[in-house]
């Protein structure tokens, strides 16, 4: 029999036929799920954790070649890498079993779900991944044994008044009550000193150390007129205690940084990865707000894959598909597809047709209004904009005069000299080095309206950069210019949008710091979202809790004057709820803030699951107003010196006063029982002379 605690029937642990999707072939496999894993038979690594899954589609086929009701698609994660399963179920009972097991064992371990609503109280789907699988009650010896399990142990007044059998609700109130939150009971302590915690008490904690406005906050959580222990505990805990980041889309788009993405198409390496419409659904659904197509030739519509690399190719219909199903259901803002061309004119233009037969009148083809400044996020609300770069043909022979050559974004010395060496490694032939400049359709380039794809030229007066012209470059040239003309640079992102994207010898698709192009005004600076490394967390933490665009600082949308200033900033670690259980052992926070020495607090000895701290970590921050609103607080939970879980945000989406903060593993997957309780102080006292933080 399969494990009932698991819920995993036994069809599936015995195992299923399944028909197994890849780029190359499609095979009939026997799926089983044992042991909290997918396995199947095969050559290759044949196990898929159920932990490391993070999204789940059912019913959907990425593609219209495969048009069946009975397609599941799993994105997972291997390593630093996301890698994605798609499978076909042979009947639909069969495909009922793997969507309702799966659906039940991925939501008690993932948030990431889609569609997935979350619960409004983590502490109940906390407590039914607990509690016994088809059991309506439990007696007191096995509670008790659940409790070890997680940490905790039963508290004396239930030990003093035992109970032969505990349904759900009396084990919820088991597990707070071993749960015990002295934190939260000193600090009503603090708050109330009487005893009672009365209307103008909760309104002043509301207003002076939350910094919030009241608004109906007491009347919600309030016992017979007062707060007791249990309300400000519920309060803190609630989504009216939840960071919010609010601000105003209405200045043009140019004032913004955009969540951007680099090789979307790509689920892997960018020199061997699978081409594949995941990549566009996976970064839409987490937020971003620009993605890419490299587009070529194809057999009879153009495909997507990396030129000059091993990597699958994707139908570029499919991966429009894909684009209008997902760019509007976490944000209404504008997505921008930013286009390399390496097709001939004709498919070119064949690509014009599909994107307006795909999109429709989400697709940008005029202009909006007569302003000739770029409209806002706010103005181009569910529209979809179209990048690439033409260039016309210099030619000593007269041209028509829709003649014009696609322009790469930037050499290919660095694609192709990696490359190169590669391929003499795998004993590959490498592929052509001459530049492929196809002729530029004027069907594609009408498409162009208010992202015109330019040739990055310098910032001399004689070169007009019109509004909707568009520079891209690879972080070598980003570099240079930032060490040569980041002034300059600052002051062309107050009209213009450009972009910074990877180096091509980035071959495992590592990502850079993107904050040196954001200091500089940046607005698309395009991450591998395939890879999670140091450069992706800052971006995610850049965009948490936003619709994928993020206001600019003042200083980087319009010319003022910055005179540095200082701040205090205090971070009180108080405790963690809920942490994971496997290494909960000997457990600390460290704190880093921007280039700041690490701080630490002290070591809580010993396996809990609910440590408490208390201890206050401090700096004084010396920096402009824009170099404050771009640096990093960066809080880690280490377990024995590992990473066990973190919390990152710019210093402007820090909360101020107290909050569970969520917590989040290696790979920015966010535990959904998990959270850091905190008390954050960030206080400006005044100009100074010079920068720097301690």
């Amino acid at each position: 029999m399969a494990d009932e605690h698991v819920g995993v029937p036994d069809a599936l642990a015995h195992g299923v036929p399944m028909l197994k999707i890849s780029s190359k072939k499609i095979k009939q496999v026997i799926m089983r799920l044992e042991d909290g894993a997918i396995t199947w038979a095969g050559a290759k690594s044949t196990r898929v954790p159920i932990s490391q899954i993070r999204e789940l589609r059912m019913g959907q086929p990425p593609t219209e070649m495969y048009n069946s009701t009975r397609w599941i698609t799993i994105v997972y994660v291997r390593g630093s890498q996301m890698k994605v399963l798609h499978m076909i179920a042979l009947t639909d009972d069969v495909f009922d079993l793997w969507v309702t097991t799966l659906r039940t064992l991925v939501s008690e371990t993932s948030d990431r779900l889609v569609n997935e609503v979350k619960p409004a109280d983590p502490d109940l789907l906390w407590i039914r991944q607990l509690w016994p699988a088809g059991v309506k009650a439990i007696d007191q010896p096995t509670a008790t044994a659940l409790l070890r399990q997680v940490g905790l142990v039963v508290p004396e007044s239930w030990k003093a008044a035992p109970r032969s059998m505990l349904d759900m609700s009396d084990f919820r109130q088991l597990v707070k009550d071993a749960q015990s939150r002295p934190e939260i009971e000193e600090l009503f302590s603090r708050l109330a000193p009487q005893g009672v915690l009365g209307r103008a008490q909760v309104e002043s904690f509301l207003r002076d150390v939350q910094r919030v406005e009241p608004g109906d906050l007491f009347d919600k959580y309030a016992r017979k007129e007062e707060w007791t222990v249990d309300s400000l505990a519920e309060f803190l805990s609630s989504s009216d205690n939840s960071p919010k980041r609010q601000q105003d889309m209405t200045h043009s788009i140019v004032d913004y940084f955009i969540s951007s993405s680099h090789n979307t198409y790509l689920v892997g390496e960018q020199w061997r990865g699978e081409s594949t419409v995941e990549g566009y659904i996976r970064v839409l659904l987490a937020g971003c707000r620009c993605v890419e197509i490299d587009v070529h030739n194809g057999e009879l519509e153009p495909v997507v894959y990396h030129k000059k690399t091993l990597t699958s190719r994707a139908p570029v219909r499919d991966i429009c598909r894909a684009i209008n199903k997902y760019a509007f259901v976490h944000s209404p803002y504008p997505v921008i597809i930013s286009a390399e061309i390496h097709c001939n004119a004709e498919q070119q233009s064949r690509l014009a047709s599909i994107m307006l037969e795909v999109f429709g009148n989400k697709l940008i083809t005029t202009p909006i209004h007569t302003s000739f400044d770029l409209p806002s996020p706010e103005d181009l609300k569910g529209r979809i904009l179209f990048k690439a770069k033409p260039r016309v043909e210099d030619s000593p022979e007269p041209s028509p005069p829709s003649s014009a050559v696609f322009d790469s974004t930037e050499s290919t010395n660095e694609s192709d000299s990696g490359f190169a060496r590669l391929a003499r490694r795998l004993s590959i032939s490498p592929p052509s080095l001459s530049p492929d400049k196809p002729t530029f359709s004027s069907t594609l380039a009408d498409l162009l309206v208010y992202t015109h794809g330019v040739k990055y030229q310098g910032f001399s007066k004689l070169n007009n950069y019109l509004p909707r012209h568009q520079f891209s470059v690879a972080e070598t040239t980003a570099n240079r210019i930032i060490r040569e003309n980041k002034a300059d640079w600052i002051k062309h992102n107050f009209t213009h949008i450009s972009r910074v994207y990877p180096k091509a010898i980035r071959m495992l698709s590592t990502n850079f710091d993107p904050t040196p192009y954001w200091s500089a005004g940046c607005q698309l600076v395009a991450m591998n979202w395939q890879t999670i490394d140091p450069g992706s967390v800052l971006n995610q933490a850049m965009f948490a809790d936003t619709p994928g665009y993020v206001l600019k600082p003042l200083a980087l949308r319009q010319k003022v004057a910055e005179v540095p200033r200082t701040w205090r900033l205090r971070a009180q670690i108080l405790s963690a709820q809920r942490l994971p259980l496997a290494s909960s052992s000997d457990l600390s926070v460290e704190a880093t803030l921007g280039a700041s020495p690490t701080k630490k607090t002290s070591v809580v000895k010993g396996m809990t699951l609910n440590p408490r701290w208390n201890d206050s970590l401090e700096w004084t921050l010396h920096c402009t107003p824009s170099q404050f609103d771009l640096t990093f607080l960066h809080l880690e939970v280490k377990s024995r010196g590992a990473l066990l879980a973190q919390w990152v945000r710019p210093l402007p989406a820090a909360p101020k006063g107290y909050h569970h903060l969520p917590l989040y593993d290696h790979l920015c997957a966010r535990f959904v029982f998990a959270s850091l309780f905190v008390r954050i102080e960030i206080d400006e006292v005044g100009a100074v002379a010079d920068g720097g933080a301690s």
